[in-house]
């Protein structure tokens, strides 16, 4: 194994002995299909060449640049990365000049191969190493970055239209998120390709120990502004009612790269028994912060359920948020991303709650807030199971 100090240096030694691997077994391939089985020399080609990439992916990953991985958890996504990158390159390139160097010049297939190999090495050996096997938070950060901020990385008619409709099938199935097993250290999710976009969707549950749900309703709409947290910067009330909020928040969504928001959102409280409430929060505004849009964030939308039971609170939310889809090529290493930030926040969220609660739930410290220690006294008053 290459030690990490010699990585660089030996790299290309490396990959040479590598390819060179690769190129025995395509040459043995081509010979043997066109010469042994009288297949066409573009078909053989192809299927060498293919045969060559798998062997030279799996080489390069445990030798050529094994410094720069711990583990093999995103080998799955390197191999689909490689396969799109050098391996496109390769078949395309090999095909078109073995079919060049037979039809024209009436060369022999095998030694069509070989002058492909040395015309494809070197770009081959760039993009393997400045994309696919390079670290995975410099690859997805500068690939993030990259993506262009206009104001044509708004939304279209069509990603609107789509998302609409969705959201439509999300609420009548029920704005209350679907009661799953009380799993608190675990966040199920999924994400919904649409017409120019990406939907994450995030759903999770956590129990606020201690409290009613009366209690933290009423702390969550006095003042107005969600729990603290790592994510949100800057929160304010803009308008109230009795049920529903205007609220400013400035967040930060960070999974890789930071990118900053200023957004607006409307949220509407219920409560449908003395046990059981529910919310809803739209975002009306979302602006990117620092630039133009480069579309990570285009809408969120988030339901809320909040049940009495035994230990205090249980909580659930559903989290439904768009970002922009990706060119086909770049989804491997960047499709993940916005949903990783969907997920990471949804997580920052129910920690926030918990420990808001947590907190609710303490006797009051001289200096606090009037409205908390009012609802700190009805959390102590109200013990759950007595409503």
């Amino acid at each position: 194994m290459i030690r990490h100090q010699d990585a660089a240096s030996s790299r290309p030694m490396a990959f040479l002995a590598v390819a060179s691997g690769g190129f025995l077994i395509q040459t043995a391939v081509v010979a043997l299909l066109t010469h042994g089985a009288a297949v066409s020399a573009e078909v053989a080609t192809a299927i060498g060449v293919e045969l060559a990439v798998l062997h030279n992916f799996l080489w390069h990953e445990r030798w050529t640049w094994s410094d720069r991985f711990d583990s093999a958890r995103s080998r799955l996504r390197r191999f689909v990365t490689y396969q799109l990158a050098t391996g496109a390159v390769s078949l395309a390139g090999n095909v078109v000049v073995v079919a060049a160097a037979v039809r024209a010049f009436d060369l022999d297939a095998t030694m069509a191969n070989v002058l492909a190999v040395v015309a494809m090495s070197v770009a081959n050996f760039l993009i393997a190493d400045r994309w696919v096997f390079t670290r995975t938070a410099v690859a997805a950060s500068a690939l993030l970055v990259a993506l262009p901020g206009t104001a044509q990385a708004q939304p279209s008619g069509d990603t609107i239209r789509d998302w609409d409709a969705h959201i439509a099938r999300v609420e009548l199935a029920g704005r209350e998120p679907a009661q799953p097993p009380i799993d608190q250290g675990r966040l199920q999710g999924r994400d919904v390709r649409i017409a120019g976009g990406l939907i994450h969707e995030w759903s999770g549950s956590v129990i606020v120990p201690g409290v009613t749900v009366p209690c933290l309703v009423h702390a969550l709409t006095t003042p107005g502004t969600p729990p603290p947290q790592d994510d949100v910067l800057e929160a304010r009330v803009l308008a109230k009612t009795r049920d529903t909020l205007r609220v400013y928040l400035k967040l930060q969504r960070t999974a890789l790269i930071t990118v900053t928001y200023d957004t607006e959102h409307s949220v509407t409280f219920e409560q449908h028994s003395p046990s059981l409430a529910s919310s809803r929060s739209v975002a009306t505004s979302i602006r990117e912060i620092g630039g133009d849009d480069r579309g990570f964030l285009w809408r969120l939308n988030s339901y809320w359920s909040y049940r009495q039971v035994d230990d205090g609170v249980l909580v659930q939310v559903l989290s439904v948020s768009l970002s922009r889809d990706v060119p086909a090529l770049l989804r491997p290493v960047v499709g993940p991303i916005a949903g990783r930030i969907a997920r990471e926040s949804l997580r920052r969220t129910l920690d926030a709650m918990r420990h808001f609660g947590v907190t609710l739930a303490a006797p009051p410290t001289t200096g606090s807030h009037r409205s908390v220690h009012d609802v700190a006294a009805c959390a102590a008053t109200l013990a759950p199971g007595t409503m």
